[in-house]
């Protein structure tokens, strides 16, 4: 399916979002060029005390030479430190494949002749509710690579059908005064980023 239509050739360079900010200045959720949000504009990677009815959105965001893109190919299990009950998923692309839990392809609708500042992919709903203890102190939520994705990173496809990688955010419950420095982080990458904010 997804897989048929990407070619093996492969644009190497990570673009991370947030390594590429200033070390004077840098983003806090970290951005991806896939992150999730609490709400559908894209306007906030933060919830505090998630109750009842949680929505996360998948959003791509614009990031730093991301040419204009067909498709992608990620996943974003869920947190063990967000006990929640999983409702359901609704994606807004006919032509999607999987989930955001074991890996979610989606073929955009057409090849845009210029990146746009972002695209809702999906969204995720969890209920909060008796018996469920919602969010465990700082608790992070990754967008990271399908298990199926070749390349084994963040998979977009240009329209020239040619493989670009792309880096994952995420969406934290709970962040403290101290950007959640002491909790740890999901992504090998991100840790290294994040180390700037506890000086």
């Amino acid at each position: 399916m997804f897989k048929a239509i990407v070619i093996s050739s492969v644009i190497l360079g990570v673009l991370f979002w947030g390594a590429v900010q200033t070390a004077a200045n840098p983003t806090w959720p970290p951005q991806g060029h896939i992150t999730p949000y609490a709400d559908a504009a894209g306007t906030s990677q933060i919830i505090e005390n998630p109750q009842g009815v949680v929505h996360i959105y998948f959003i791509v965001t614009h990031g730093p030479g991301l040419v204009p893109t067909y498709g992608c190919q990620f996943s974003a299990p869920k947190p063990g430190c967000f006990d929640a009950e999983f409702i359901g998923e609704e994606y807004y692309f006919d032509q999607h494949f999987g989930n955001t839990q074991t890996g979610l392809a989606i073929v955009f609708a057409t090849c845009p002749s210029s990146w746009p500042t972002q695209v809702l992919l999906a969204r995720s709903t969890y209920y909060v509710g008796e018996g469920y203890s919602g969010a465990t102190g700082c608790c992070f939520w990754w967008v990271v690579p399908s298990p199926s994705a070749p390349s084994g990173t963040i998979e977009f496809v240009d329209c020239n059908d040619t493989l670009v990688i792309g880096a994952g955010g995420t969406l934290v419950f709970n962040p403290d005064d101290n950007f959640c420095a002491g909790v740890p982080a999901e992504s090998t990458t991100w840790g290294k980023v994040k180390s700037l904010y506890a000086q």
